[in-house]
């Protein structure tokens, strides 16, 4: 018997109300036997006598009709190739309704909680590395402002300065690369044409005094005229930006960045190259997450945040691109971005954080 034929008893308005909702319901009689359900209860159950959740909501609908029984709640976890969870609520009921056969009996209601959870566990994550993020500066300046207090000496206090200043930066580099990251999730921005060549040309000459200060070199290969894609200009100069400090700071000294724009295949082409350590080929996918670090001693060294490819990723995604890494340990690092001309308005971010 399909789902709207069993609850076809209770007139064609409530069946077509139940339907229509998302949420998997299913009514049981006071021997706790299934007499009703929904659509959604069989769209989201792959087997009623052989699944894990169906076997499982049997079980709770039995156990809800004994006498004292109170509610239960619970969530179900059903393996797979992708694991999903559903979250499961039984209670008893005493409304005397046609699907009871007018007799107490109980309803389940469960809906597929597994992409919340994600979610949830994202932002948990987020707001620790964040917090740990910022504790190591914080407590650094501490630190070294209790050593700078009463000093005298006019070497230690310029070296103790200037450590304070730069943890200082760290934490401000942190927190621009949140709003960054935040922005470009939430909103869309200003779409336009937006010329790669000037962005790269800025950002180079941006990234110059820190490069200088490392010791190390930035070469820059544009062509002479325009490269025009359609996109928001902050998130593509924040997406250049990122790839080449990332080179600089990843660059032992004397070691050389290359920044290239061409076109390529009908695509706009940004690719930054550099000859640092390099990425083992295990950390590859995994350098695109937030925080994520293959040598996290070095990159605190060298102020990094451990935002800057996942900045990278969420604005080509935004833009309809895709980025390519390449890199062996010993061997250096290369990133290379592709991006339609035509991209059109960048995606609109959910509000989620992305893993």
């Amino acid at each position: 018997m399909s789902a709207p034929q069993q609850i076809a008893s209770h007139g064609p308005t409530s069946a077509e109300a139940l339907d229509l909702l998302p949420t998997g319901i299913v009514l049981a009689d006071v021997s706790g036997r299934m007499v009703s359900r929904n659509a959604a209860a069989d769209a989201l159950v792959d087997s009623w006598e052989d699944g894990v959740l169906g076997r499982r909501i049997a079980e709770r609908l039995a156990d809800a009709v004994r006498p004292g029984a109170g509610p239960i709640r619970e969530q179900v976890r059903v393996p797979g190739h992708e694991p999903r969870v559903f979250e499961v609520s039984v209670r008893p009921v005493a409304a005397v309704t046609a699907a009871t056969g007018g007799s107490s009996g109980a309803v389940a209601l469960f809906e597929d909680v597994t992409e919340r959870l994600r979610v949830e566990a994202v932002r948990r994550d987020f707001v620790a590395n964040v917090s740990h993020e910022l504790k190591t500066p914080m407590g650094a300046i501490s630190l070294l402002a209790e050593a700078l207090e009463g000093e005298r000496d006019p070497e230690v206090v310029e070296r103790l300065s200037g450590r304070i200043g730069t943890e200082a930066r760290r934490v401000s580099d942190l927190v621009e690369d949140l709003l960054d990251l935040r922005a470009i999730e939430e909103d869309s921005g200003v779409s336009s044409s937006v010329d790669l060549v000037t962005v790269a040309s800025e950002v180079v000459d941006r990234v110059e005094p820190m490069a200088q200060r490392l010791g190390v070199a930035v070469e820059a290969d544009l062509p002479t005229s325009d490269l025009r894609v359609d996109g928001v200009r902050t998130q593509l100069v924040s997406l250049v930006r990122n790839l080449v400090e990332n080179g600089v700071k990843y660059s032992d000294e004397g070691g050389l960045v290359q920044v290239h724009v061409s076109e390529a295949n009908g695509r706009a082409l940004v690719r930054v190259s550099d000859e640092g350590a390099g990425i083992p080929a295990d950390d590859h996918d995994r350098v695109f997450e937030r925080f994520y670090r293959v040598d996290r001693a070095r990159n605190r060294d060298t102020g990094g945040s451990g935002l800057g490819l996942s900045i990278v990723r969420n604005v080509v995604q935004g833009h309809g691109g895709t980025v390519d890494l390449e890199s062996r340990e010993g061997g250096g690092t290369t990133v290379t971005v592709r991006l339609p001309f035509g991209a059109g308005t960048p995606v609109v971010g959910t509000g989620e954080l992305a893993p």
